[in-house]
């Protein structure tokens, strides 16, 4: 759930320098960007080394994320098969919600306490 909070948050606040990317990358440099300099190369640093805890899960995430797309473009277009897509899509990052939490604990258990005051001070200015 904490990586749905930040996420969701960070993805709707504008960052200082735009990260490239869509989804996940967005996200990830969203927070590398709200982070103090220092605290970067830590938090970059536990999401490279447990990769193979949440890599399956966003790799099946992105291809829904696709199959979404897909349906959507699809002409004649299928409501059933677009309302198939997205439950697939919802399951998809439930499913990678889930594997990426521990991650994300322990990204920011890696960061310092200002670092993660403005982890803090981000989210509650994306609820304006």
């Amino acid at each position: 759930m904490l990586n749905l909070v930040l996420g969701g948050l960070l993805l709707t606040r504008p960052a200082p320098v735009e990260p490239r990317g869509r989804g996940f990358d967005r996200m990830v440099g969203r927070i590398e960007a709200t982070l103090p300099a220092e605290d970067r190369p830590k938090f970059r640093a536990v999401l490279e080394a447990e990769r193979e805890s949440y890599a399956g899960e966003l790799a099946a995430f992105r291809a829904a994320s696709r199959a979404v797309d897909a349906a959507m473009a699809r002409e004649p277009f299928d409501p059933e098969a677009l309302r198939a897509a997205l439950a697939t899509w919802s399951e998809r990052w439930a499913a990678f919600s889930l594997a990426f939490t521990a991650t994300m604990v322990q990204a920011m258990e890696a960061v310092s306490p200002a670092g993660r005051a403005q982890i803090a001070a981000a989210r509650r200015e994306g609820r304006r």
